[in-house]
């Protein structure tokens, strides 16, 4: 797909690595809003909404997104969804999302903002399993494929 970065395709089962519920969860990372607005507006996702209704789509803007070359042998994921508190300042928020990394198993990092709810999402790819933490902040997935655009 013209303009995707990165797609990971993420899962929980209840009951398994600390998961509440059944979840699906594609997560894609666009280097183009144009390839994501072609993707939801194209024949592919209308054949999926056939199928399966209108999902939500939750978006928000990257600020940066990096993976390794053997990405594909992710087998878990974290997504995290932290409120970003309204006397820090964008800037430092970026730096220090730059600064963010993950541990030495973690193939993939992306980091991104979401304005309409001023909350900060930000995606680790990794071979080994990540710790709940306890507070609800992560959201922690199987990873089913990865795949680079």
């Amino acid at each position: 797909m013209p303009g995707l970065g990165l797609k990971a395709y993420l899962y929980s089962r209840a009951g398994e690595d600390g998961a509440a519920a059944n979840a699906y969860a594609p997560f894609y990372l666009w280097r183009t809003s144009e390839g994501m607005r072609d993707f939801l507006s194209g024949p592919g996702f209308a054949a999926l909404c056939a199928s399966f209704g209108r999902p939500a789509v939750e978006s928000a803007f990257a600020w940066f997104g990096q993976w390794s070359g053997d990405v594909a042998e992710a087998r878990y994921a974290m997504v995290e969804k932290l409120p970003m508190a309204a006397s820090t300042g964008m800037g430092a928020l970026i730096d220090v999302q730059e600064g963010w990394r993950g541990g030495e198993d973690v193939l993939a990092v992306a980091a991104a903002f979401d304005p309409a709810s001023w909350t900060l999402v930000r995606l680790s790819l990794s071979r080994r399993p990540f710790e709940p933490d306890g507070g609800g902040a992560r959201e922690l997935y199987r990873v089913g494929r990865v795949s680079l655009g």
